[in-house]
């Protein structure tokens, strides 16, 4: 699947397939779909919650961005502007579309919220 993802003020192209958990594997040593599951299960209480949920959420964003743009991912980071944390439509659109290209959620879903996960 392909899809565009608007950032502040740059367009993201997004691929996913299966060597998407291939590659993940391969930059970050851990698994994409364990790491999603952490995600959905944490309660943010302090900040090294919200740190790591932003690091995980960049990471998935970082893979599915990598076919078209092969820079680091300290690169990648450094290419976005701080205020994206704090825009509430551009974070959901994000954890939207993560959910797309992944198949976690079909468009239109709405993603679960981590206090309400199993």
């Amino acid at each position: 699947m392909e899809k565009t993802l608007k950032l502040g003020d740059k367009e993201y192209r997004l691929h996913s397939s299966l060597f998407t958990i291939i590659d993940y594997r391969n930059v970050f040593s851990t698994e994409l779909f364990s790491d999603i599951k952490k995600l959905e299960k944490t309660k943010i209480k302090k900040e090294s919650d919200l740190s790591t949920a932003i690091d995980t959420i960049f990471r998935i964003i970082y893979i599915l961005q990598r076919p078209f743009n092969k820079q680091s991912y300290n690169d990648f980071l450094m290419s976005l502007d701080f205020s994206i944390l704090s825009n509430h439509s551009e974070l959901e659109n994000l954890t939207n579309t993560i959910g797309e290209m992944l198949g976690t959620f079909q468009k239109g879903d709405s993603p679960k919220h981590p206090s309400k996960s199993k």
